[in-house]
């Protein structure tokens, strides 16, 4: 009686089918009639066994786990693991587990052995896997391991992960103590949310946290807090701030109200930095290097001054000029006499745009738009 070896690679083929449907793991206590069932379907040809007996089985896996041109891992026996990440991943274990984090923000590791149906002796393996391809992120709090979404699986989820699901939670970009336990709903809450803030999704601010991910939110809600008295200060200075003025006068506002800026110092600048962006457009100003100006009220400022000098020039001329350089050079000391602000600069900012102003008025008025 001859007996014919078994067909490795077909075996192999077998073990990967049944690999990609569990996560990678093969089980052959469970799985014995299964992978009979394939190769015995397959075409191994005429040399090699056309029937796989159970021993046959056990003893072909075996070798097949040791030979390093076999994509197959002996983790203890009966039990095989297929690596199921090739170039673009396993969708099986992305979708599964974009469905756990899409309705919890931390999971345990019975929670994932649960989802996966992993033997106990399993799990430490397959998250040493998952997490070293950043599919997951671990929480350690004193004995146990919690994790979290990775980096590398927030490419494949749509809306899913720590951040996403904190900027959702958050309100004007912050949530509160109580709100935050309810998200995260396991047992080491306050080890978890050390791990949040050492992580820099959120920030402590006693009793509630800033969340990092909805900064942009939280700098919305700063405006809204301090926008009236930011006007305040730009009707008090002919609608015209020196930038670092008025960087210093937005910061002063948010200190008067809020100790954020000294409590979030890792994200001071960004919070800073949104509440600024968030007031010029608001409030309608023009932001420069040097100054910052609320167009349309300094334009009408402008504009006031201007024709008050025209005005003057016309009641002191003996006899009107007849070029615009004349008229410029008429009101000269007029403009000159303008001062809004203790701050030179912004006294020659606002005479710079007086003289811009004046001189389209009288080439308007006196010339009809034609001179030059």
């Amino acid at each position: 009686m001859t007996i014919l070896p078994v067909d490795t690679d077909v075996l192999e083929d077998v073990c990967r089918d049944i690999a990609q449907d569990n996560y990678g793991f093969v089980y052959v206590a469970d799985q014995k009639s299964e992978i009979k069932s394939g190769y015995e379907n397959a075409d191994v040809g005429t040399l090699n066994a056309g029937s796989l007996a159970a021993s046959d089985m056990r003893k072909a896996l075996s070798e097949m786990s040791g030979d390093e041109f076999v994509d197959l891992e002996q983790l203890r026996d009966g039990v095989y693991y297929v690596d199921p990440f090739g170039v673009k991943g396993n969708m099986n274990i992305t979708r599964e587990l974009t469905n756990v984090f899409g309705q919890r923000l931390v999971v345990t590791g019975e929670t994932l052995r649960s989802r996966f149906s992993l033997a106990i002796d399993d799990l430490d393996f397959f998250v040493d896997e998952l997490t070293e391809r950043d599919y997951l992120r671990r929480i350690t709090a004193g004995k146990r391991d919690y994790y979290t979404i990775g980096t590398q699986l927030k490419e494949h989820a749509d809306d899913v992960g720590l951040d996403a699901r904190l900027e959702r939670e958050a309100s004007n970009g912050k949530i509160a103590h109580s709100d935050l336990e309810s998200v995260i709903d396991v047992n080491a809450t306050s080890d978890v949310i050390r791990y949040l803030d050492r992580e820099g999704y959120i920030v402590d601010l006693d009793g509630e946290y800033l969340v990092e991910e909805a900064i942009d939110e939280y700098a919305e809600f700063l405006a809204d807090e301090i926008e009236e008295a930011v006007e305040a200060e730009f009707e008090e200075s002919s609608y015209v701030l020196r930038t670092a003025e008025f960087q210093q006068v937005v910061e002063n506002e948010i200190d008067a109200r809020f100790d954020v800026l000294s409590k979030a110092r890792s994200v001071r600048t960004e919070i800073l930095d949104g509440t600024k962006e968030t007031l010029i457009d608001r409030i309608g100003l023009d932001a420069g290097r040097e100054m910052v100006e609320a167009v349309e009220p300094f334009d009408a400022v402008a504009d006031d001054h201007a024709r008050r000098i025209l005005t003057d020039v016309k009641a002191e001329a003996d006899q009107l000029p007849g070029t615009l350089p004349e008229w410029v050079e008429l009101a000269e000391d007029h403009v000159e006499e303008l001062q809004v602000s203790s701050a030179t600069p912004v006294n020659e900012h606002v005479r710079d745009a007086v003289r811009e102003r004046y001189r389209s008025l009288v080439n308007e008025e006196e010339f009809g738009g034609m001179a030059e």
